[in-house]
């Protein structure tokens, strides 16, 4: 379906993600958004039944992984912790079952790494995607995966968010702004994730229209909603407690006065907890000096050659990925109990057993009546692994405390 990537069709968008510019699987998604539309009733309706939901979907996820694997076009093969193959969020989790002496299995498709897993539990086989699921969600459980819906969910429930609304069609959303939110705001698609085709800091209406049509290029349907700033954490909560929470840095050097620009981000990528970019058995990642790092740079008065004071900081990415090498910084034992209160009521609300909150605060010391903040998104499948490698600050297990949840609820 796809030609070979290269540097001239992957789409800049994306980045730091290699992704064809072409989006055939998105634009399929949108030709045929009725049966999405079918298909999104038929699981809301089934979200009502909780057990039923949770049964259909092992079900139906067991019944065809073993028909691919009868076909031979499935196979099982031992996971390890040093497959480069497999993404360090279901790793950590394969790690933790191993220490257990659990028996673990990564599904390969004719020979390339998939995100199924088969793990064997008191003598019987259960399949997963990403990362094992826990406890059947609530008969309130919606699809807060969808940036609109959980905006909704929100705004009902009296929690910090950002204001803002689902459009179609710019004049609409042009329309909106002037009239509630006004500049600056986000543009972003109605689904997905990892900030693609998102832009921020939108400061006019030629700004809005481009942002726009970038958003369209994936999605029919896209948000636009108030830019506010401030540093942005995720919370990981299990079983609606806090398990861990950090804070997400753009990629970025801090100068010694003697040092280049390039020198300090040759010794940054060093670290041989950072992979390569796109390297994805590991959570931490290499700075890539490619031109929007010389760009963003340049917009900071700087290039690879300046030498940077001693405490100077310039950033080298303007999105928190973190295969654009974003920094992780563990907050967990100063987060304000507010704020941990915040996060498990959203929790509450979504009804979800396992949920990764992205939040945008000045400050989560202080309490979050004393500063403007918000609940930006939230993600069912969270990349837990972000808090097992911070760069500073204590790791925190959290797939231990996944891997105990999800054996709970099989005895």
């Amino acid at each position: 379906m796809f030609r070979r990537l290269t540097k001239e069709s992957l789409c800049p968008h994306c980045d730091p993600y290699p992704a064809h510019r072409a989006h055939i699987l998105e634009k399929l998604e949108m030709w045929f958004w009725p049966l999405a539309v079918l298909f999104g009733a038929l699981e809301r309706r089934l979200r009502q039944r909780p057990r039923l939901h949770t049964g259909v979907n092992e079900l139906a996820l067991g019944g065809l992984v073993r028909v691919l694997l009868t076909l031979g076009l499935l196979k099982e093969t031992p996971a390890h912790g040093a497959d480069e193959s497999l993404h360090n969020r279901s790793l950590v989790v394969v790690r933790a079952a191993r220490r257990r002496g659990l028996e673990i299995k990564a599904l390969k498709f004719l020979g390339r790494a998939t995100n199924y897993y088969a793990v064997v539990i008191n003598g019987q086989k259960n399949f997963f995607e990403g990362l094992p699921p826990l406890a059947a969600a609530g008969s309130r459980a919606v699809d807060f995966d969808d940036k609109g819906t959980l905006k909704t969910l929100l705004q009902k429930a009296g929690l910090p968010h950002p204001r803002g609304g689902v459009f179609r069609h710019y004049e609409a959303a042009r329309r909106y702004v002037w009239r509630i939110t006004g500049y600056p705001v986000v543009v972003k698609p109605r689904s997905g994730s990892l900030s693609k085709h998102t832009t921020c800091d939108i400061k006019n209406d030629q700004q809005l229209k481009t942002a726009i049509d970038v958003a369209k290029i994936i999605s029919r349907d896209f948000v636009v909603e108030e830019y506010i700033q401030g540093e942005v954490y995720r919370a990981t909560l299990v079983n609606g407690r806090v398990a861990a929470v950090c804070r997400r840095e753009p990629p970025n050097v801090i100068g010694d006065g003697l040092k280049t620009v390039a020198q300090l981000v040759e010794i940054k990528n060093r670290d041989p907890k950072r992979g390569a970019a796109g390297q994805c058995n590991f959570t931490l990642h290499k700075i890539v000096l490619n031109p929007r790092a010389r760009a963003l740079l340049a917009r900071q008065g700087a290039n690879l050659d300046t030498i940077l004071a001693h405490g100077q900081k310039v950033y080298l990415h303007d999105k928190l990925t973190l295969a654009s090498g974003a920094d992780i910084h563990d907050v967990t034992d100063s987060v304000h109990p507010d704020h941990r209160a915040l996060f498990e009521k959203v929790a509450g609300l979504c009804d979800a057993p396992l949920l990764g909150v992205d939040f945008i605060a000045p400050d989560t010391t202080k309490a979050p009546n004393a500063q403007k903040c918000a609940v930006l998104e939230v993600n069912s499948l969270p990349y837990i692994d972000m808090h097992h490698y911070p760069v500073t600050g204590r790791p925190r297990n959290v797939a231990d405390l996944v891997l105990d949840a999800y054996l709970a609820a099989r005895d």
